[in-house]
C-alpha cells in the first residue's frame, strides 16, 4: 500500500523529521503530494490538500487510499505495519489516531480531530470530496461517517509550528488517557 503524504515545499523542518519517519518505518512505498497554502482561508487549502488526493484515487478507481500530512509521527517502530494488519473490515475513515474525540468500546468515533495518517475507504470518497472547505476538514466530518480509531494508535502528530493554527503546538496534551503503540 502506497502512503500519500501531504507536504508544504517551503517547510523543509517536517521534510527531514518525515525522512526519518518513513526511514524508521521501513516505509519504501510513498508519494509526496504538494500541500496546498491558501492564504486568505488556511482551512480551505488543508481541505484542497486533502482532496487532490482523494479525488485522483477516485479518477484512478482505487479501493483505498492511505493519506498523511508531513508532521505525522508514528508512536514506534513497526506502527506502520500494525497499522495495516489491523485494518478493519468495515469502514469509511480508519484512523492511525486523533487528537480530538470520544472512542467507543468498538473503537469508531463519529466526531474527531486528527487527519493526519488515515485510510479512506473507496466507498467514502465522494462524501469527502463533498465536505464545505472554509472549517476544518475533520471538523466537517462529524457524524457523516462509521470512522474506526487504531487500537492503540499508531501516529500522532510532531510538536512544532501549526500552519494552520498559526502557532507552536504541543500534541502531546491530546495523548492523556490514549494507548500508545510501542
Amino acid at each position: 500500500m502506497s502512503l500519500n503524504i501531504i507536504h508544504l515545499k517551503d517547510r523543509k523542518d517536517r521534510l527531514k523529521l518525515l525522512d526519518i519517519q518513513i526511514i524508521e518505518q521501513n516505509i519504501v512505498n510513498y508519494t509526496v503530494w504538494e500541500g496546498v497554502l491558501d492564504k486568505e482561508n488556511l482551512k480551505r487549502g488543508i481541505a484542497k490538500a486533502h482532496k487532490q488526493i482523494i479525488e485522483w484515487a477516485r479518477n484512478q478507481n482505487l479501493p483505498s487510499i492511505l493519506i498523511a500530512e508531513d508532521d505525522v509521527k508514528f508512536t514506534a517502530r513497526g506502527a506502520f505495519e500494525y497499522f495495516l494488519q489491523n485494518e478493519p473490515k468495515e469502514y469509511d475513515l480508519y484512523l492511525g489516531g486523533i487528537t480530538y474525540g470520544n472512542i467507543k468500546s468498538d473503537n469508531s468515533t463519529t466526531d474527531f480531530a486528527g487527519t493526519h495518517f488515515y485510510k479512506i475507504n473507496q466507498k467514502f470518497y465522494d462524501t469527502f470530496l463533498s465536505l464545505p472547505e472554509e472549517k476544518d476538514i475533520d471538523r466537517s466530518l462529524a457524524n457523516k461517517g462509521k470512522f474506526i480509531v487504531c487500537d492503540p494508535f499508531i501516529a500522532i502528530q510532531q510538536n512544532g509550528f501549526s500552519d494552520n493554527q498559526k502557532r507552536e503546538q504541543n500534541y502531546d496534551l491530546y495523548l492523556q488517557n490514549r494507548r500508545l503503540f510501542g
